[in-house]
């Protein structure tokens, strides 16, 4: 039998459909991945020195991340410095291994940071999102800060984004006041990433407000609020309560009070 020093002997090899398993004459195992048979002359009986073992173990090492990083590739692109934070989270990992695999994803076009940026803008702009959204996505998904500062964002290209979400927006928001609806749109759009200035531009094109359509509102705000309050609160409260509560949703003071008067008698706010 070899001494210790002249290597290790296979005495079993089972080859499954997920790895291979090499039992050794010293009563050792190794757990490989499959692609190792495709590139070592392995068979029961043969002897492998320290350097063979060496090669073995330091290929399966890459191989198996090579595996785990096309795997994820699979699903979604990633950067160069996610997929590295992906790879060294395994538990097989070292600097070789990693570096050996991202210098093959990268020959391959496989992972390319500068065609990740240019699919994230294009997503982002096909689905009128603004440009912070997109540097956070970008950020988020391990792109430097040093390639993000050299993105540019047309203010053009930005404003027509945001004008294109407006009419959306106008529907989702309609059975508000003209003054809330115009607030939660303002922070729609910020919430989509747009400059504060794109912002306040886009909403010089919302629609005017209709007096008739914004006192018929206020007409079913005024009912719903004055029967949530008249159990708790009466006289002079209560109209506190209820002119309070209706400013700030965005009707005219003026407004509220006319409906207050015609309905609840005189009107000494």
């Amino acid at each position: 039998m070899p001494s210790k020093s002249s290597g290790k002997t296979i005495i079993k090899l089972k080859i499954n459909k997920k790895n291979v398993v090499i039992s050794f004459s010293d009563k050792s195992k190794l757990t490989l991945v499959p692609e190792v048979m495709g590139n070592f002359y392995l068979y029961e009986g043969k002897t492998l020195d320290n350097k063979q073992i060496k090669e073995l173990t330091t290929f399966n090492a890459s191989a198996s991340l090579m595996k785990y990083a096309i795997s994820l590739l699979k699903k979604k692109h990633y950067s160069e410095w996610k997929m590295r934070e992906k790879l060294y989270a395994k538990e097989d990992a070292n600097k070789s291994a990693v570096d050996q695999v991202i210098k093959v994803l990268k020959s391959n076009d496989l992972i390319n940071d500068k065609m990740l940026i240019l699919d994230t803008i294009e997503y982002g702009n096909e689905r009128n999102i603004g440009k912070n959204k997109i540097i956070a996505d970008l950020a988020n998904k391990g792109v430097f800060n040093e390639n993000l500062s050299r993105i540019s964002f047309p203010y053009n290209v930005e404003k027509k984004k945001a004008l294109n979400n407006l009419n959306k927006l106008e529907k989702k928001y309609a059975k508000y006041s003209y003054e809330q609806k115009k607030q939660h749109i303002y922070r729609n759009l910020l919430s989509l990433g747009f400059d504060n200035d794109v912002v306040l531009e886009t909403l010089n094109h919302l629609s005017k407000p209709n007096d008739k359509e914004e006192l018929d509102k206020l007409k079913k705000d005024f009912d719903k609020t004055y029967l949530r309050y008249k159990n708790k609160y009466e006289g002079y409260e209560l109209k506190n309560k209820v002119v309070t509560f209706l400013r700030s949703k965005g009707y005219k003071t003026k407004d509220i009070l006319s409906r207050w008067e015609k309905y609840y008698g005189e009107n000494d706010y």
